[in-house]
C-alpha cells in the first residue's frame, strides 16, 4: 500500500470516502468508533488510533474500541488526552516518555512500547469538546508525526465529531455525509482563499434557486448539499496557479480549467446520489448557455439544471465577496452584468428567477457573512497595496514593499510575487534602509525583466542607505553592479541612485507626494508619508523609538492611517530591543503616546512563525487601538 504522505489530492479523497462508505451502512455507536478509529490511522500511518469520546457528565474520557487493547475510561484530565481535551490544544509529541504527562504504567501492562504520538480534540457545532483522536507510533522511516499528519487527522477529526453527535442523537448517517461533502467543498474554497461562508451560501442561493425553478424539495435539498463541492478540483491544482494574484497567461488558464474536470473525477465513481449530484455540479457549473463554457462547450438545458444554478449562485457570491485579490462589486454592477449575461453566460429564466428571488437571496447574504474580513475599501479613496508584509520569507509571506501607484513602491522585499509582470512598470523605489528583506527583490526584478525594463530605475533612500547597497549588495560580487549596465531598449543604466533629504516632499504625480521621516532602526533607516490629494499614510518601517513618528501624527491631521511594526512576540522583548524592533507589549507602550483617536493603525513585518501569537497579544496589549496585521496582497485605505 501507499505511503499516505505520497498520496495526491485525488487518492486522498479515494481513502477518505472509502470510510464513508463503511460508516454510512453503520448504526451501531461502537462499530462507527472502530471505523472511525481505522480512518484516523489510514490516515496518519500510525500503529494504533483511539477515538476518545467525553462522558456526558463531563467528568471522564472513555473508548470502546482501541486497537489490540480493552475498553479504557479515565478522568477527563488524564495524561496527554486528557490535557490536549482540557485544554483544547493539538498535541505532537516525538519520544512520550520524555512528557511528563505520559504514564508509563499502560506501557508495562500490556507490554506495548509508544514512542511517537498526536493527539486533536474534537468539538461539535457548537464548539464543545467532545473527545479526541489519539494516534501512536508513526510507521514511516523517522516515526514521527508532522504537520501533515496533523493535517490529515484534523480531517478525520472534523468528520469523526459530526459522525459521534449524529450518532449520539439517532440521526441519519446520510446527515453526517452531507456535512462531510461540505467540509471537503470548503476546504477546495479554503486553498484558493475563500471563506467556509462562501460554500455556504452557494448552497443556500442554489436551494432557492431550484425550487423557484420547480424542482422537488428532495431535489432542491440534494443540490444544495452537492453545491459545496463545485470547486473541490481546486484542491489538485498548484498553489502557484490557484493563488497566483494578478491574471493568469494561456498555460495557467489551461491549468486552472482542469479543475472541473477534476473535481468531477474525484466524486464521480461513487453510486451514492449525494456524491453523484456533486460529480454534476463539479464538471457543469463552469458551462455556459452559449456553449461558450468550459470543460466541454455545452449549450443550453444540455446542461444539467443542477450546473446551470451553481453557476448563477457561485458567480454572485464571488463578485459580490472581498478577496486579497479584488474588492467586491457594488449590487448594482452585478445586477446589471447578469442582465447583459441573461441567455448568454446564464440561463435566461434562471436569471428572471434570480431577481424575483432577491430579497431572499440578499437575505441569505446577510445571514452568512464572512466572520474574517481582509481589510480591503470600496473602489473610491484613497489606498496602497500591499505586496509584502512579513518581516521574513517563507512560503506564502512576503517581505516589506508596497505600491503606490503604477510607478513608485516603497521599498521592495516581494516585487516579482506582488506585480508579477508589472513590475516592469517600476521606476522608482523609495528604499527605507538596506536590510536584505527590504530590499531584495531589486536584484531579481532587474534579473527577471531586463529585456523589457522600459526607463532607469531609480532608487531614492538615505545616502547611508544607498552607500550599503552599492558597497555589500549590487558590488559585482554578490551580484552585478546595475548601475553600469545599459538598458536593452533604450539609452541609459539599469538602475541610478538618488539621495533623499528628511522632511523633503518629492512629487510622484499633480495630486501625489512623498516625505521621508526618520525612524529608528539598527541602521539608518527612514519612513515615508505618502500623500494624495488631502490625505496621508505613514509606513514607519522597521523602529524602535516611535515618540518623532507619533508626534509628527498628532500634528499633521491629513495622516489618516500609520502602519507600524511588530516583529516578535513579547517573550522576546530582550531581542527586540536589541535589534530594535517592537513587540505587542513594546507597541502598546509606544501608543499610548498618541493624543488623536481617529488614526487607523496597522500593523506588519511580523515574524510568520509568530503571528498566531502576536495576533493574540495584539488584542491583549493594544486592543484599544484596535491595530490590524496586513497581509500580502491587502489593499490599505488611508
Amino acid at each position: 500500500m501507499e505511503h499516505v504522505r505520497t498520496l495526491d489530492a485525488t487518492k486522498l479523497l479515494e481513502l477518505i470516502f472509502v470510510y464513508l462508505t463503511e460508516v454510512s451502512s453503520l448504526r451501531d455507536h461502537d462499530e462507527i468508533i472502530k471505523v472511525l478509529a481505522d480512518m484516523g490511522r489510514a490516515l496518519t500511518s500510525a500503529d494504533r488510533c483511539t477515538v476518545w469520546v467525553v462522558s456526558d457528565d463531563k467528568q471522564k474520557i472513555w473508548t470502546k474500541i482501541a486497537h489490540g487493547m480493552d475498553a479504557i475510561e479515565l478522568p477527563i484530565d488524564s495524561g496527554i488526552v486528557g490535557s490536549s481535551i482540557v485544554n483544547k490544544e493539538k498535541i505532537i509529541i516525538e519520544d512520550v516518555y520524555k512528557d511528563e504527562r505520559f504514564n508509563q504504567e499502560i506501557d508495562k501492562q500490556t507490554g506495548y512500547r509508544t514512542r511517537s504520538m498526536m493527539v486533536i480534540p474534537m468539538f461539535d457545532n457548537d464548539d464543545a469538546i467532545i473527545g479526541a483522536f489519539q494516534v501512536i507510533n508513526h510507521q514511516g522511516e523517522k516515526g514521527v508525526f508532522d504537520k501533515r499528519d496533523m493535517q490529515r487527522l484534523m480531517l478525520a477529526s472534523t468528520y469523526a465529531a459530526e459522525t459521534l453527535v449524529a450518532a449520539r442523537l439517532a440521526q441519519e448517517i446520510e446527515e453526517t455525509q452531507r456535512e462531510v461533502v461540505f467540509t471537503m467543498g470548503a476546504i477546495g474554497e479554503s486553498r484558493s482563499k475563500e471563506t467556509g461562508n462562501h460554500v455556504k451560501r452557494v448552497a443556500e442561493y442554489s436551494k432557492i434557486l431550484a425550487l423557484a425553478y420547480g424542482l422537488s424539495e428532495e431535489d432542491a435539498e440534494l443540490l444544495k448539499q452537492a453545491s459545496p463541492m463545485h470547486d473541490i478540483g481546486k484542491v489538485a491544482i498548484p498553489d502557484a496557479v490557484l493563488n497566483k494574484p494578478g491574471r493568469f497567461n494561456a498555460q495557467e488558464r489551461k491549468i486552472m480549467d482542469k479543475h472541473a474536470e477534476l473535481g468531477y473525477n474525484m466524486v464521480n465513481n461513487s453510486e451514492r446520489p449525494l456524491l453523484k449530484a456533486a460529480a454534476i455540479v463539479a464538471y457543469e457549473h463552469h458551462e455556459k448557455w452559449n456553449g461558450k463554457g468550459y470543460p466541454r462547450g455545452m449549450s443550453g438545458e444540455d446542461i444539467h439544471i443542477f450546473g446551470r444554478i451553481t453557476a448563477i449562485a457561485d458567480v454572485f457570491d464571488a463578485l459580490g465577496s472581498d478577496r486579497v485579490y479584488k474588492l467586491a462589486w457594488k449590487d448594482e454592477k452585478i445586477f446589471q452584468l447578469f442582465k447583459e449575461e441573461r441567455g448568454e453566460h446564464f440561463d435566461p429564466k434562471l436569471v428572471d428567477l434570480f431577481f424575483e428571488n432577491l430579497d431572499a437571496i440578499l437575505a441569505v447574504r446577510d445571514t452568512f457573512k464572512d466572520t474574517y474580513q481582509i481589510n480591503v475599501v470600496k473602489e473610491e479613496g484613497n489606498f496602497v497595496k500591499v505586496l509584502g508584509a512579513f518581516g521574513t520569507r517563507s512560503k506564502g509571506y512576503g517581505t516589506s514593499s508596497f505600491l503606490l501607484n503604477s510607478k513608485n513602491v516603497i521599498d521592495a522585499g516581494n516585487l516579482l510575487n506582488g506585480l508579477e509582470d508589472k513590475v516592469e512598470e517600476i521606476e522608482n523605489i523609495w528604499i527605507t534602509h538596506s536590510h536584505l528583506d527590504h530590499i531584495g527583490d531589486i536584484a531579481y526584478m532587474i534579473d527577471n525583466y531586463y529585456a523589457s525594463i522600459k526607463n532607469t530605475i531609480m532608487l531614492y533612500g538615505l545616502p547611508e542607505t544607498l552607500e550599503a547597497i552599492q558597497k555589500h549588495f549590487l558590488n559585482d560580487i554578490i551580484w552585478p553592479d546595475f548601475s553600469k549596465i545599459d538598458l536593452v531598449n533604450k539609452s541609459g543604466k539599469c538602475i541610478a541612485y538618488k539621495e533623499i533629504t528628511l522632511g523633503t516632499e518629492y512629487m510622484l504625480s499633480n495630486t501625489e507626494t512623498i516625505e521621508a521621516i526618520q525612524t529608528d532602526h539598527s541602521v539608518p533607516s527612514c519612513g515615508y508619508i505618502y500623500k494624495k490629494q488631502t490625505t496621508s499614510l505613514l509606513i514607519t518601517a522597521d523602529t524602535y523609538d516611535m515618540t518623532n513618528i507619533l508626534q509628527r501624527v498628532d500634528a499633521d491631521k491629513q495622516i489618516n492611517a500609520l502602519v507600524c511594526e511588530c516583529s516578535f512576540p513579547s517573550r522576546f522583548e530582550t531581542l527586540a530591543k536589541e535589534s530594535k524592533h517592537l513587540t505587542p507589549k513594546l507597541l502598546a507602550e509606544a501608543l499610548q503616546k498618541l493624543q488623536r483617536k481617529d488614526v487607523k493603525i496597522y500593523v506588519n513585518h511580523v515574524k510568520p512563525l509568530y503571528l498566531e501569537e502576536i495576533s493574540k497579544e495584539l488584542e491583549q496589549f493594544c486592543s484599544k487601538f484596535a491595530p490590524q496585521i496586513v497581509k500580502d496582497g491587502e489593499i490599505l485605505k488611508f
